[in-house]
């Protein structure tokens, strides 16, 4: 006789697992659709202890005789299956492709791994650890404008915090490499524009590192930058963009090496700018851009140091009213070095107006020099007597090897010029006079002071080498 064991039916237990197993299903089916990023995160998750339960009612409803069994079986053919393909698609399996690509130093084969893992899954948990590594893998790969892109994705998701003081450094790098490939392009601008991406990147560095190695070099790297991005600035002829790096240069790296040759590139984009402004008879700006030159007075030359050629690039074509009326607004303003500078340009290219621009030539000299480091006049004493109503008689012996100018202001504007090693006997109206004795050696200071010269009066002065 053979007895049948009748199949229980399922215990409550079972029954709630399944239904919970039939739900994690659907909700990771509707997961799948909103965001495979978190569907690839959780299905290991979800998976490995869907598969020990599954595993456990499989045997608890197989010895019970259940119906369950069966469905268990299922459930655990599908999880164990969801986790197998969770380590061979997915984040995970980029992820590892990825991270071993870069160690073997296979920087484009990796890169191509994080980017397929960023676009497929920007929400996965590994996208941040993707966009960390990708930056670097960009960086070895001297794939440098998107190293700079990545990094800076990678710090605003805070990935990398702002402080960072190594992905500051690897930033900076990254602009210098871009700034000489586009030098090597000729692409004059864009390089310029990288070589001030790093500037702000090192002052950052010496302002919030200020007892590192690094904002050491930092001080010692920018004017050497802002140099360069002013020369490719200049190349590009973006003369504004040029002018303000030098000017940046200029005013708080006066010490560094560059500096010197900071001012003559500043008066050589100036003078492209102004002659460019004239030339569209922009006569005013034209003038104004030119004389920002004597803006800055730390550089190591002065308005002298200018050429010939450069000054008739700008000037020689202006009408020389309106170098009048900027030279006179200039020196209202108290602005002498600008006024003497184009006073003086006034009169070598238009030398009949010599005249009438002395006055204001020479009330620029004095102020000038009056404001500065100077050598006080002795008063003068008489040599001897002559006949002459209300004249006076100079006597001026330059025994140097420069040449010697004297401006006076009295009772008569004038200027007197006397070669080196040479002798002049002048006649001046009698009076008191604001002067100045200039000497043509730039290593010498001017003379300035009030000096009176009586009626009848001759009056010898002799300048000497010391």
């Amino acid at each position: 006789m053979y007895t049948y064991r009748k199949k229980y039916r399922l215990d409550p237990g079972s029954i709630f697992f399944i239904i919970l197993f039939v739900l994690t299903i659907i909700g990771m089916g509707y997961l799948i659709y909103l965001d495979k990023g978190k569907f690839w995160d959780l299905l290991p998750f979800v998976s490995i202890p869907a598969i020990i339960i599954s595993l456990v009612l499989i045997i608890f409803n197989f010895i019970r005789r259940t119906r369950g069994s069966t469905f268990f079986i299922f459930f655990f053919i599908f999880f164990v299956t969801g986790l197998v393909l969770s380590n061979v698609f997915g984040p995970t399996a980029l992820s590892y492709k990825a991270e071993k690509s870069l160690n073997d130093k296979n920087y484009e084969e990796s890169i191509g791994y994080y980017k397929t893992l960023l676009d497929n899954y920007p929400n996965s948990r590994l996208s941040a650890n993707a966009l960390k590594d990708i930056s670097f893998a960009y960086y070895s790969n001297n794939d440098y404008l998107e190293a700079i892109d990545s990094f800076k994705k990678a710090i605003d998701s805070e990935i990398f915090t702002d402080g960072n003081l190594e992905i500051k450094n690897v930033l900076v790098e990254c602009h210098i490499k871009l700034a000489q490939d586009y030098y090597g392009k000729k692409e004059y601008e864009k390089s310029a524009e990288s070589y001030l991406d790093a500037v702000e990147i090192l002052e950052e560095i010496k302002i919030n590192f200020p007892a590192t190695n690094d904002a050491f070099v930092a001080i010692y790297k920018i004017p050497e930058y802002l140099y360069n991005a002013a020369l490719n600035f200049n190349r590009a002829q973006d003369w504004d963009k040029s002018i303000e790096a030098l000017d940046y240069l200029i005013s708080d790296y006066n010490d560094s090496e560059y500096f010197d040759e900071a001012g003559y590139l500043l008066n050589e984009v100036c003078t492209k700018k102004a002659a460019e402004l004239v030339e569209n008879h922009e006569y005013r700006e034209g003038v104004e851009t030119f004389l920002n030159i004597l803006n800055l007075d730390s550089i190591s030359y002065d308005y002298n140091d200018i050429s010939d050629y450069e000054k008739r690039r700008v000037f020689l074509n202006i009408p020389p009213g309106i170098l009048e009326d900027i030279a006179v607004e200039n020196y209202n303003s108290g602005n002498y070095k600008k006024s003497l500078f184009l006073c003086e340009t006034i009169i070598d290219y238009n030398p009949q107006m010599e005249e009438e621009i002395n006055p204001l030539l020479i009330d620029s000299k004095l102020n000038l020099v009056s404001s500065s480091a100077y050598n006080p006049f002795e008063p003068p004493d008489p040599e001897r007597e002559f006949w002459g109503p209300g004249k006076s008689v100079l006597i001026i012996e330059n025994n140097t090897s420069f040449d010697l100018t004297i401006y006076l202001k009295g009772t008569e504007y004038k200027i007197i010029r006397v070669e080196q090693n040479s002798t002049i006997e002048i006649e001046i109206s009698a009076g008191t006079y604001e002067a100045v004795s200039e000497s043509s050696d730039p290593d010498s200071l001017p003379y300035y002071g009030n000096l009176t010269y009586e009626e009848g009066q001759r009056y010898r002065d002799e300048y000497t080498t010391t």
